[in-house]
């Protein structure tokens, strides 16, 4: 009987670690700011995933267009009204390395009801590698604009073993006040958090591809 016992909570244990390593996304409000978590088990090495990142943070500070080649990839305008109640369209970027900020000057279109003519949002990214061999990049916006009050995002990598990695990703978001007005869960969702799922998909899909060139 001790021994089931045992075994049962043995599995247990191991049910649940397995599941901390699956692929999952879920979003909620508090405190007046909507949050995302993602996750997504990519197979690729330490090395492959930093390689990715790195050239994330370059294009993010340098030309983040070249994002929605691979990054960005199919997460932008989408010809549907539900997923495009907000766009917003890219003008130039400028990055400071001494400062390490970054501003993106974009229009923000209400399709129908308005545009904002060149909103500039201002962002830091910093990478740290931490002692467990994890990686955490963090992306600050901190300058208050039409759109938004406040937001940041932290992307992880957390390697599971040699060959595979756990990527995930937090996003919070608080809203101006305009927007806060008419962006319910269901909205926010519908704009927002699947954009967060297409990101993490692109980017384990871009690991996965180039650990395949190497292994070839």
């Amino acid at each position: 009987m001790k021994k089931t016992f045992l075994i049962a909570i043995i599995s247990a244990i191991f049910t649940i670690a397995n599941a901390q390593k699956a692929d999952s996304l879920y979003s909620y409000r508090h405190e007046g700011a909507f949050h995302t978590f993602c996750q997504v088990e990519t197979r690729c090495t330490n090395e492959i995933a930093n390689e990715i990142v790195n050239e994330f943070i370059n294009q993010f500070r340098g030309d983040p267009n070249l994002l929605f080649e691979w990054a960005f990839k199919g997460i932008g305008k989408q010809n549907n009204e539900e997923h495009d109640e907000i766009l917003l369209e890219l003008k130039h970027t400028t990055f400071d390395p001494e400062t390490n900020i970054g501003i993106i000057v974009t229009d923000i279109k209400i399709p129908g009801l308005r545009t904002f003519k060149d909103i500039e949002i201002e962002s830091r990214v910093t990478k740290t590698t931490l002692p467990d061999s994890s990686t955490k990049i963090i992306v600050d916006i901190f300058y208050s604009n039409v759109l938004l009050k406040k937001a940041y995002g932290v992307f992880r990598i957390i390697p599971i073993n040699d060959t595979t990695q756990l990527f995930d990703i937090t996003i919070s978001v608080k809203f101006s006040w305009f927007f806060d007005l008419f962006i319910t869960k269901k909205r926010y969702c519908s704009i927002f958090e699947w954009r967060a799922k297409g990101f993490m998909e692109n980017m384990r899909k871009e690991a996965e591809r180039r650990q395949l060139l190497l292994n070839d």
